[in-house]
């Protein structure tokens, strides 16, 4: 069985005016990369880490591609264990560069028919199309049931052969026509009316197209478990429940103002429980999901509290006795405290979630974490064992000098394949957050950014005016516009880009993705969670 393991982020740092941190991500466009057919795939294979460029900003996508470079995107897209070299072909050096994607490969049997006589192979020769099709063939049928991978390399293929009718079929090698020809069925590499042109070489946008397409079908099938914040003002989403796994409502918070005492809020503050909170219980009673009542606390004394053994106590004897309230029938809590930046404070935090976790029983616990870049009092691999779910908030990276929007997808990669290091994709949940980035200059001065209402940001969009783009390698849309107000300058979690998040969480087999919060989310993006749920 093949390992699925984390992709290594390529590193490509981004220095901000103001920041002397670096981000281990691809977040400029490459100065060579206009808009055609290989423009989504170059992007979306930057963000996973799976291709990058080089250290001028270009990516090159007309240069050749050798073997062993394509091998490598293959085995990465695969997610395969990759670390250690295993077996390699005759006369292949263990320390070469490729080494360990070559021996996965090797291994597969993926590179059999590439083999010269003497059993060698030569990994720097340019790879040709029939070259790429056969890998991807090959890749594609082994996951296929036995009898479906005989049936068609006994007759089967021959069908596709003939329905093909490429005029330069016979200019395929014969061992490789099988799985040149599986490729093609499965829609990944076509010919057109010239013939499939199996001996030119495939240069690295059209690399990245097939590698793309390859990942894109694996995961376009695949449904997730959606998690929905019932927080703020959610009202107006009570009837998309039937659309998630579980819902989360945000209707409390810590209370702890002085030594020895703490308990949980219900009833001040936006985190409270609302007049009429029974109708969102029986929807999600009708709905079949579970219900979490989310914990919230930012305060700045929250490191006080984590070593104040006595309020601990107090707290959960608090929570315990609302969970055990029949009213409300909780099934778990979710504990998002926020803020911890100091490393020294994670061991404490994890000793809060420890004694907790021990006194709920039966009760589930998830736990929201922030991306570790700065908040370094979180520690991901102890809370991934303590906890039932791990909610990874991958946005809030909004850089006012840069005009770094919330949630770009680089960062977002860069956030997950972080948390996978340590914590198990069954586990891990992606979080998005459905908000608008919004900077405006007046005379040349550009003010903090705002956060606008969805309904706003929805509204402006369609004036006339606004120009309106889908904004890369960012994955988000943006928009510009003048106003008596100064230049206006808007970046926007919309449906597409909603959907881009969810591509990634499929690709790597995440436990699902949460909502917050689910007041803020349009009819359109219902509809898209809708299309990826697995409870439709």
């Amino acid at each position: 069985m093949m390992k699925r393991v984390s992709i290594i982020v390529i590193i490509l740092s981004l220095f901000f005016a103001s920041s002397a941190f670096a981000y281990e991500a691809q977040l400029q466009p490459f100065k060579d990369v206009g808009d055609d057919y290989s423009t989504e795939s170059i992007y979306s294979l930057s963000a996973l880490g799976i291709i990058n460029g080089y250290t001028d900003g270009t990516y090159r996508p007309n240069d050749a591609l050798s073997r062993e470079a394509f091998i490598k995107l293959l085995v990465m897209a695969n997610q395969m264990e990759e670390d250690a070299v295993g077996r390699l072909p005759a006369g292949l050096d263990k320390g070469r560069w490729s080494a360990s994607y070559i021996s996965t490969a090797y291994e597969n049997q993926w590179i059999d028919s590439l083999l010269d006589s003497d059993g060698s192979f030569n990994p720097s020769q340019t790879i040709t199309r029939q070259e790429v099709a056969m890998l991807v063939g090959k890749a594609l049928l082994e996951s296929e049931k036995e009898e479906v991978q005989q049936q068609w390399l006994s007759t089967e293929w021959t069908k596709e052969r003939d329905a093909r009718a490429f005029k330069d079929h016979a200019s395929i090698d014969a061992e490789l026509q099988p799985y040149v020809y599986y490729a093609a069925k499965r829609g990944i590499m076509e010919g057109d009316r010239v013939g499939f042109k199996p001996k030119e070489a495939l240069i690295r946008k059209q690399a990245a197209a097939v590698i793309y397409r390859f990942i894109d079908m694996r995961v376009s099938d695949e449904k997730l478990d959606f998690t929905g914040y019932y927080a703020i003002q959610s009202y107006s989403a009570i009837n998309q429940m039937k659309k998630l796994s579980h819902v989360i409502f945000g209707w409390s918070h810590l209370e702890y103002s002085e030594a020895g005492s703490a308990s949980l809020n219900t009833s001040v503050t936006v985190n409270r429980i609302p007049s009429g909170y029974e109708e969102a219980l029986a929807a999600a009673d009708s709905a079949h999901i579970t219900k979490e009542l989310m914990v919230f606390y930012d305060n700045s004394n929250l490191k006080e509290f984590l070593r104040d053994k006595a309020a601990q106590q107090s707290f959960i004897e608090s929570l315990l006795n609302l969970l055990n309230d029949p009213s409300y029938s909780f099934t778990g809590v979710s504990i998002d405290f926020e803020g911890l930046k100091e490393e020294e404070y994670a061991a404490d935090y994890v000793a809060f979630l420890k004694e907790l976790k021990e006194q709920l029983g039966t009760y589930s616990l998830s736990v929201a974490v922030p991306p570790i870049y700065y908040y370094k009092g979180y520690d991901l691999e102890a809370i991934g064992k303590l906890a039932d779910t791990v909610i990874l908030m991958a946005y809030d990276f909004t850089h006012h000098e840069s005009k770094l929007p919330s949630a770009p997808l680089p960062l977002v990669n860069d956030v997950v394949t972080t948390a996978l290091q340590v914590i198990p994709n069954d586990k891990l949940v992606l979080g998005i957050s459905k908000q608008a980035n919004q900077w405006i200059t007046t005379n040349g001065v550009t003010a903090a950014p705002l956060s606008p209402a969805i309904a706003d940001v929805e509204k402006r969009l369609v004036m006339p005016g606004v120009v309106n783009e889908w904004a890369m390698p960012y994955f988000l849309a943006k928009a510009e516009f003048t106003d008596e107000r100064g230049s206006h300058l808007l970046y926007y979690e919309d449906t597409q880009s909603i959907e881009k998040k969810i591509w990634l969480a499929k690709f790597y087999e995440l436990k699902g993705v949460s909502l917050w919060f689910m007041g803020s989310y349009t009819s359109s993006d219902w509809e898209l969670i809708g299309d990826h749920s697995n409870k439709l």
